[in-house]
């Protein structure tokens, strides 16, 4: 059956780009070698590209011809290059294409007889060709002899659309390829105008091609056809024939399918306009710079925040942005990505046309088709008011309102961090605890506005005046605290060094004050108290002996200095014989579990907080606050904690046998000692597998000052046990230093909300923004929070309204042993 004719429009000029050959080429087309040639003056110029149909003839190999071109011309015989020097210069000169009969020598010495048709490209000034050779067969005769017949066999046999024209622009020969195409026979075809077969529409287009080929003039045009349905694309070239004279007997029209490529563009081309659609729209900031640093494209986000357009950012570098510094290393974070093949991810401060900001950035290094880095991409994402809220919950948690210093928290975590860096390199320092001389009575006579500016200003002289390693805090009320770190790692100079700095912090308070129009002269009582060389010691405890020493320096006179002294130690006594009863109590069964609930909003019981006791067989019920620093600093820490550990998981087995108490969890609280040690992992699964506990249902609360050392360690213990399923909450969130540095990277699943914070939040605006921030922050984050310490309806309701979800205090029950807890709940049979 006959298939219907072609038609479509034809959408190429003379003019026109043609698109390369090279996608043909290589296809082994049978007797026909396609090629594109650079021109340089007769034997002179080279391939741009080769088909492989030369090699399979003549047995010289593509990447041979493509390095050394005159290799090629010595395939000719020496008449026949002469002749097409000749033919090629003419051409070259009507700018037109030639026809030619030519001979090629085989590496046996034997001959072939070939074609060449050859049409300059539009626009290159006949330096570039397009051409087509036709292998005729061997040269068994003279090669003119019966040429035409040999000519029209093996244009017959060509896979592409070939015609040949009279000068009439009748068809008087169509091969195989081109019959096929309009689904009629080729005889049938031959002897008629094109207009019959394709129409009068698309024949008044190519009729104008068809007219200059005949005047001498070739075209190649790329046109797009309808057939069947379906859109084909056809590279096309006319060149005129000529006779043995020279003159034009007609016209070879030459059409080859290049629809399988246009068709990859067109895909190609969607499928980067898909990309480029999702590219947009991403809120954040997305880039693209090659392995340069250059820019070479960007989204909506990004031109809006620099005030570019993306044509204006092409071309750019990081200079033009970018302020130097901020040049440099973002351009040393690309090419150590580049050259490792990890994205990088940090956080910038960026400066764009109207605001700057912080963003989180992350680069990944782009590979190209063959695997090698490209470049990277960028996604920078907007966390301005994230670290604008973290920046204001660490305000609000840290430092004093009124002085701007430090305040009781900041001071504990900075104090506690000194504390442990001492003892470990040896050092000796001092904190100095000044207690402001008649204080109260300037508030009473001039009242609390004058109070206040005392605070500030002698806080602002404590600033003013800090040397490298001192760092001051505002302790409450009118207490100052100076830690004074590095004084040596001999006792002696550090004392001498300590009173020399306390001494200078006397005399600058004697200096006046200027309280309204009145000039005030204050004094100040200081307690000194040493730490570190080797020993290690609790903050709370550094602090207590310091305050000891300002009692005496009142004591004495105020207006003094005063240091911790034997007479002080009694209490340490008494410490040290409570740690012994302790390290006995360990092995006399003498130490308990209470079990405190956390409830969900509605008052339902979701498991329970672990709290260690003491029964002591003469002291009767010790504190934990009496034992737990004890424990902490003789190192008891470890085996009271493994005994914690072994009895709330044996609990948790108690529990998954009643579907009452199957859904609820232990939390127990894990000391930084008792995490950093080494074993600890091995610890936790041996308890977790002799007792058969399920480790989804436990969960180790764990505190800030587990962050000061050896970050990377804690954090590969902490991903280990989440993947047996332990999970973690900060404990005490917010009375810390270091959790907002850290949070985001912690394998977290809750935050606690420490009592301090809790108890006061109804009256107290500093405590309930902060308790209301970390609640915002924590869901930021996705995790739960747990509110401590709840005893009143009105806090109840309070973290209600805010969003907390999680409650353990007083309000829902005290610390209890397991049976009497569990009365309490209702979770008894």
């Amino acid at each position: 059956m006959k298939q219907a004719p072609a038609s479509g429009k034809d959408r190429g000029t003379p003019e026109a780009s043609p698109p390369s050959t090279a996608h043909w080429l290589g296809q082994g087309l049978p007797g026909a070698v396609l090629f594109r040639w650079q021109a340089g003056g007769g034997p002179a110029g080279r391939f741009l590209s080769l088909g492989d149909g030369l090699a399979q003839t003549c047995g010289v190999t593509v990447p041979e011809l493509m390095a050394e071109a005159r290799r090629g011309w010595r395939l000719l015989p020496h008449s026949e290059r002469a002749t097409l020097i000749k033919a090629l210069r003419a051409a070259q000169a009507r700018q037109e294409g030639v026809a030619l009969a030519l001979r090629l020598r085989r590496a046996d010495g034997t001959l072939r007889r070939m074609r060449l048709h050859a049409v300059p490209l539009p626009g290159s000034d006949s330096t570039q060709w397009d051409g087509v050779l036709l292998d005729l067969g061997p040269d068994e005769t003279d090669p003119r002899l019966g040429e035409d017949a040999v000519w029209l066999d093996a244009l017959n046999r060509l896979p592409f659309c070939v015609s040949l024209f009279d000068t009439s622009l009748r068809l008087h020969f169509v091969n195989d390829a081109h019959a096929r195409w309009y689904g009629r026979p080729a005889a049938e075809m031959v002897g008629r105008k094109l207009d019959e077969f394709i129409g009068p529409t698309r024949y008044a287009a190519l009729e104008p091609r068809l007219q200059a080929a005949l005047r001498g003039q070739p075209s190649v045009f790329e046109n797009q056809l309808q057939r069947d349905g379906v859109t084909h694309w056809r590279y096309n070239s006319m060149v005129p024939e000529r006779a043995a004279d020279g003159s034009v007997r007609g016209v070879m029209s030459i059409a080859i399918d290049d629809s399988v490529r246009r068709r990859a563009e067109i895909a190609l081309a969607e499928k980067q306009a898909e990309l480029r659609g999702l590219f947009e729209a991403v809120p954040d900031m997305v880039f693209y710079r090659d392995a340069e640093g250059i820019y070479r494209a960007c989204n909506r986000a990004f031109e809006a925040f620099y005030g570019l357009r993306q044509g204006e950012l092409v071309g750019r570098s990081y200079g033009d942005l970018y302020d130097p510094d901020t040049a440099e290393r973002s351009r040393n974070e690309d090419l150590a990505a580049m050259r490792t093949g990890q994205a990088y991810r940090g956080e910038e401060t960026l400066r764009g046309v109207h605001r700057s900001g912080v963003f989180d950035i992350i680069k990944t290094p782009v590979l190209d088709a063959r695997g090698k880095v490209s470049g990277l991409i960028g996604i920078a994402r907007d966390v301005t008011d994230r670290k604008r809220a973290e920046h204001e919950v660490e305000r609000l948690a840290f430092y004093d309102a009124l002085t701007g210093l430090p305040n009781r928290r900041l001071l504990l975590s900075r104090l506690q961090a000194a504390l442990d860096e001492a003892a470990q390199l040896g050092h000796h320092g001092a904190v100095l605890f000044l207690d402001i001389d008649h204080f109260k009575d300037l508030n009473d006579i001039l009242g609390h506005a004058a109070g206040d500016q005392l605070l500030q200003q002698i806080a602002g002289r404590l600033v003013e005046r800090a040397a490298p390693g001192r760092s001051a805090a505002r302790f409450g009320g009118d207490e100052f605290v100076l830690i004074c770190e590095n004084l040596g790692s001999d006792i002696e100079p550090a004392l001498a060094e300590a009173r020399r700095i306390a001494a200078e912090l006397l005399a600058q308070l004697h200096g006046p004050f200027s309280i309204g129009e009145r000039q005030h002269h204050a004094s100040g009582s200081i307690g000194v108290a040493l730490f570190g060389g080797g020993t290690a010691l609790p903050a709370d405890e550094l602090l207590k002996r310091a305050d000891l020493a300002v009692h005496q320096a009142k004591a004495a006179g105020r207006n003094t200095v005063r240091f911790f002294d034997p007479e002080m130690q009694a209490r340490l006594r008494e410490r040290s014989v409570l740690e012994a009863d302790l390290r006995l109590g360990l092995g006399r069964d003498e130490l308990r579990l209470h079990y405190q609930p956390v409830v969900d909003a509605g008052g339902r019981i979701l498991g329970a907080e672990a709290l260690v006791r003491w029964m002591h067989p003469t002291r009767g019920l010790v504190p934990p606050l009496a034992f737990i620093p004890l424990a902490e600093e003789s190192g008891l820490i470890l085996p009271l904690g493994q005994w914690v550990l072994r009895q709330a998981c044996q609990q948790l087995v108690l529990w998954d046998r009643r579907a009452a108490t199957r859904h609820l969890n232990i939390a127990i609280n894990v000391s930084a000692r008792q995490f950093r040690h080494p074993d600890f992992i091995d610890q936790v699964e041996e308890v977790l597998g002799t007792t058969g506990a399920n480790a989804r249902r436990l969960k180790f609360e764990l505190t800030e000052s587990l962050l000061f050392h050896d970050v990377e360690d804690i954090l590969g213990k902490m991903g280990r046990l989440r993947a047996r399923g332990v999970g973690f909450s900060l404990d005490d969130f917010g009375t810390g230093y270091s959790s907002l540095s850290y949070l985001k990277r912690l394998p977290l699943d809750q935050l606690k909300i420490d009592q301090s914070f809790v108890r006061d939040l109804l009256t107290d605006p500093n405590d309930a923004a902060i308790v209301r921030t970390t609640l915002g922050l924590a869901l930021s984050l996705g995790l739960e929070v747990v509110a401590e310490g709840v005893e009143t309806e009105g806090q109840f309701d309070f973290l209600r309204r805010h969003g907390c979800r999680s409650f353990q205090g007083y309000l829902f029950g005290r610390p209890l042993p397991i049976g009497e807890m569990e009365q309490q709940q209702g979770l008894l049979d």
